[in-house]
């Protein structure tokens, strides 16, 4: 059964100040989220105080995200964060574009593996969250399919469904693709218009067809679905909300 919850880095622009970022953990809260990923906290905000907001809240952190190289170069800072919020997982985002060669791929798999050991050691898992670029072909093989033959099987795929439809991907496809190795997947939803120009939207109201991916979810064992939309065309807490009541009528639900 795959569980709601909602991915921090939607409200970057709440999450900038100690008062801020606990009055974004209450409205998130009341909307009914009970389950984050965070990510894009302010850091000047302490990492107990963003603790403590849990704690009141009742709001438990399911994973962190970051991109490579932050997590890379302060492993330690992130060893820490993920024990203060009691996170049993830290997510990478994006292999990096001078990267996606197949040298640049090794590279990258075998900086990954290093990562997962370290987290491993403090009961952390890693996961790889692919941008729409990383599905990109490498000497004849996309590169997430490639970066994910040269990772050990506990290194698991973050599945953005937005990013894999935008690259042209079935994500149904790749859930059973990854079955088992998927165990948080993003539900963010976007519109195009005929000036070319790309918008986010609620879950549900752009050209993604959710009921047989939210199905696919529960049938492949996805853990967490996790709301997203870092831009919007209104308050973004309606947005927030938006998405929860549509998710929430096709059996993601927090429980």
């Amino acid at each position: 059964m795959t569980l709601l919850g909602f991915q921090a880095s939607s409200l970057k622009p709440y999450l900038t100040t100690p008062n801020d970022l606990l009055a974004t953990f209450h409205k998130l809260r009341d909307i009914g989220y009970r389950h984050l990923q965070l990510q894009w906290i302010d850091p000047s905000i302490p990492l107990e105080f963003t603790a403590e907001a849990l704690q009141e809240t009742g709001l438990t952190c399911i994973a962190t995200q970051d991109d490579f190289v932050q997590v890379r170069d302060n492993l330690d800072y992130y060893v820490k964060m993920n024990q203060l919020w009691s996170s049993k997982s830290l997510c990478i985002s994006t292999i990096p574009k001078e990267q996606m060669t197949r040298e640049g791929l090794k590279a990258f798999a075998a900086e990954m593996l290093r990562i997962s050991q370290v987290l491993g050691e403090q009961g952390i898992s890693l996961t790889f969250h692919p941008l729409w670029f990383n599905f990109e072909s490498v000497s004849g093989i996309s590169a997430v399919d490639m970066i994910m033959a040269l990772f050990p099987h506990e290194i698991g795929l973050t599945l953005c469904v937005m990013q894999a439809v935008r690259a042209g991907n079935d994500p149904i496809a790749l859930l059973e693709k990854y079955r088992g190795r998927v165990e948080i997947c993003h539900f963010k939803d976007f519109v195009v218009f005929p000036d070319g120009n790309e918008y986010l939207v609620p879950v549900g109201q752009g050209k993604i067809d959710w009921p047989p991916i939210f199905e696919a979810c529960h049938r492949t064992g996805v853990k967490w679905g996790l709301t997203e939309q870092e831009n919007w065309q209104k308050d973004a807490f309606v947005c927030a909300k938006e998405s929860f009541d549509y998710i929430s009528k096709y059996g993601i639900t927090l429980q």
